[in-house]
């Protein structure tokens, strides 16, 4: 069974169905939770947030603070949901990174992301978050349907 799970969120609301099921299957399994935001002080992943750019690159937040904002929303639903043991990270970075460096200093049994991005020409051009971790990640991977 699973030990620590892993998931990232930007604070979308396809984050939060991922989120919401890594939170249903660490109450399940006893499992400590660690959420991950990451983010990249950087201009031009500013100006592409305020353009209205794809999920896939807003993701890069540009604030430590709103990245710490966003994970402690995150665990307090994830709280809700009855998990006990959550912890939370903002770390500086590129997602995919943050997330595979988070599942090895916690020793991650599992990494839940969702969805986005997968199906996308222009994404898959650019390479996606869940791309990246399902194939660099040292252990299972589940991806969450977050499409609709």
């Amino acid at each position: 069974m699973y030990r620590n799970v892993i998931v990232g969120t930007d604070g979308s609301d396809t984050a939060g169905a991922a989120v919401r099921h890594a939170a249903g299957v660490a109450v399940a399994a006893g499992a400590r939770l660690i959420v991950v935001t990451a983010y990249q002080p950087d201009t031009d992943a500013e100006e592409a947030r305020a353009a209205g750019a794809p999920e896939e690159v807003r993701w890069e937040l540009t604030d430590g603070a709103e990245a710490d904002r966003i994970a402690r929303t995150a665990k307090d639903q994830a709280r809700e949901q009855g998990v006990d043991k959550v912890v939370v990270r903002a770390e500086r970075g590129r997602p995919a990174e943050a997330i595979l460096e988070a599942s090895r200093e916690f020793d991650a049994d599992l990494i839940v992301v969702g969805s986005v991005g997968m199906t996308s020409s222009a994404r898959f051009l650019m390479g996606s978050v869940a791309n990246a971790i399902t194939h660099r990640a040292p252990c299972d991977v589940l991806v969450v349907r977050t499409e609709t």
